[in-house]
């Protein structure tokens, strides 16, 4: 292929190489990931053979112009001429051709070759002969290449292969015209570039072949992709639980099921109008969702409040979510279960937990507990906090008077009043019987004061009805402490309810508050005194010297005469059997 010019001038030489060059680059750039990759590298080294056999051809004619043998020459040149036709051949038998010819059929060619060499230089030396294999070899190497180029046309990517077809062929008619001595610039040595545009113009369409594999290796994964995505959607639509696919960078919904649909109340046609943020009650608990997101990558079992676009009444769900891959963009996986009622009965038995069945205040417990908590945080910001302790006067009076019935209505519009007149960081509870006690923060014992006067009045103004429609009207006493006198809830319920029996002692109807100056007056009572007149504590103050049953609505009459037939029992001798039993057990 060729031309001796290439090395009779050093501008030919620096301009053959660098072309040589860039198709070694483009060589080695589509070497990965194309199907003929092997070819390549097997074109490559048919090349380079081929310019050396040049540079060889140059070196003999100047030593035959020098008079000297060159029989050695000429059989290297045309040995390497041959292997140059086997490596050309290869790479269009194994990969271009997949493997027709095949190997063994190159190898017979190549033998045949072999002997042609040998017997034309040095047995039947025929400089014709040895002229013509010059040109015979690259001739049947180039045309087995242009051949497996061009079988490559039926692929849907193919303008690589036809240019690497054509390029190849026209260097083999080339060498047919030089062959057949047509022409007068065949052989002229201006043609020295025609070795450099070979290459170049085989290294763009070797670049052209690499596009070509990597449009086709696009079109499968796009495939690939397709069908991904259609068996996700086959997934998602025949799945029972709701699933609603969204994307992750503006949360826009882009695929929902039926049942997602319906749990959701958005019409199936107007699903990619909506967000996933759109359903959340609770903003922080969207972005506490997130923020797993970015760690975890995956999130299972994670509650979540939502409500329709249609409806006001939230409802909870159970969400799992991952990050996948669909369409070529990252989503969130989303699969929802309705958990509304399970939440309804935790909600239920945390109520009752908390909660006084009665009057729907918080209990005992759950004051003590919270109040603690409210307190640390208060010293924690050097905050006022007061403590009110309630107690309805006369309440016995009450349920003598009209009934447990009435006394309960009592207690329930007592704890209604409590509710309404007071703020709703304020805690009101339930804490035994017809007591009830208050926290206020944020509050100086001054504001207190005021607090519970605007409780007291508020209280006398209520009315509650019998059976018999009777106007049953009530009052409180009210006890007041404050972080003045403590941090400990049980030394401010302990004082609240002191300035409580202070209040109940001068009369009823009033409020009074625990100072200071109180602690003294506590320590110098005598515990005799306080244990003599513990019966008559305005408080527990029942003319029958009993406490309050916890079991309302039992009548009184019986329990007397359960007790007089105890006492009954009490004074009969005991009649023991021979076993040492009561026969009365027996």
């Amino acid at each position: 292929m060729g031309n001796i010019g290439i090395f009779a001038n050093t501008t030919h030489i620096i301009v053959t190489l660098t072309a040589f060059f860039l198709l070694f680059l483009s060589c080695f750039y589509t070497e990965k990931g194309t199907p003929v990759r092997r070819g390549i590298w097997f074109l490559f080294l048919g090349l380079l053979l081929d310019l050396v056999v040049v540079a060889i051809e140059y070196q003999s004619f100047n030593v035959y112009k020098a008079g000297s043998e060159v029989e050695i020459y000429v059989f290297f040149e045309l040995l390497l001429l041959l292997g140059s036709m086997v490596f050309l051949a290869v790479a269009a038998s194994q990969i271009l051709l997949k493997n027709i010819p095949d190997l063994p059929v190159i190898l017979g060619v190549a033998g045949l070759g072999l002997i042609s060499v040998v017997s034309y230089v040095f047995i039947f030396p025929d400089g014709n002969m040895v002229s013509s294999l010059r040109y015979v070899f690259p001739i049947a190497g180039f045309a087995y290449l242009s051949v497996g180029f061009l079988s490559q046309v039926t692929q849907r990517y193919k303008s690589g292969y036809i240019l690497a077809s054509v390029v190849t062929a026209a260097i083999s008619l080339l060498m047919i015209l030089k062959l057949s001595h047509i022409g007068w610039a065949v052989d002229s040595a201006e043609l020295w570039y025609s070795s450099a545009l070979f290459y170049v113009l085989l290294a763009v369409a070797i670049l052209i072949i690499k596009i070509n594999a990597l449009s086709t290796k696009y079109d499968i994964q796009e495939e690939e992709v397709k069908k991904s995505n259609r068996r996700l959607a086959d997934i998602i639509k025949s799945s029972p639980f709701p699933i609603i696919l969204s994307k992750l960078n503006d949360d826009k919904i882009i695929m929902a099921n039926t049942n997602a649909v319906k749990l959701f109340g958005i019409l199936p046609q107007e699903v990619d109008r909506y967000r996933l943020k759109d359903f959340f009650v609770d903003v922080d608990n969207r972005r506490l969702l997130n923020e797993r997101l970015e760690k975890e990558k995956e999130v299972q079992d994670f509650e979540i409040l939502v409500k329709t676009p249609s409806g006001d009444t939230p409802f909870w769900l159970l969400a799992s979510v991952n990050i996948i891959d669909y369409n070529y963009d990252v989503v969130l996986y989303s699969a929802f279960q309705d958990i509304t009622s399970r939440k309804n009965r935790e909600m239920l038995l945390k109520n009752q937990a908390i909660r006084d069945p009665l009057t729907s205040l918080y209990n005992r417990r759950y004051f003590e507990e919270e109040v603690f908590n409210r307190i640390v945080d208060a010293k924690t910001n050097n905050e006022k906090y007061c403590v009110l302790m309630l107690d309805a006067d006369h309440f016995k009076r009450v349920n003598d008077t009209y009934g447990h019935k009435v006394g309960d209505k009592v207690l329930i519009e007592l704890a209604y009043t409590c509710e309404k007149n007071l703020r709703e960081d304020d805690i009101v509870a339930r804490y035994g019987g017809e007591e009830f006690v208050v926290f206020l923060p944020h509050t100086t014992p001054k504001q207190a004061e005021i607090v519970a006067e605007r409780l007291r009045e508020s209280i006398a103004a209520a009315v509650v009805y019998s059976d018999e429609g009777e106007e049953v009207r009530f009052t409180v006493s009210i006890g007041i402490s404050s972080s003045e006198i403590s941090d400990n809830v049980g030394m401010l319920i302990k004082t609240s309810d002191e300035a409580l029996y202070r209040a109940k002692q001068t009369g009823r109807n009033r409020c009074c508050i625990f100072r200071p100056e109180d602690f003294e007056n506590m320590g110098a009572e005598d515990e005799a005194a306080r244990k003599e007149n513990q019966n008559h504590h305005p408080i527990f103050d029942k003319e029958d010297a009993r406490e309050i049953s916890l079991l309302d609505g039992i009548d009184s009459s019986r329990i007397q005469e359960d007790n007089v037939e105890i006492e009954e029992k009490k004074k009969k001798p005991e009649k023991m059997n021979i076993l040492g039993v009561d026969d009365e057990d027996l």
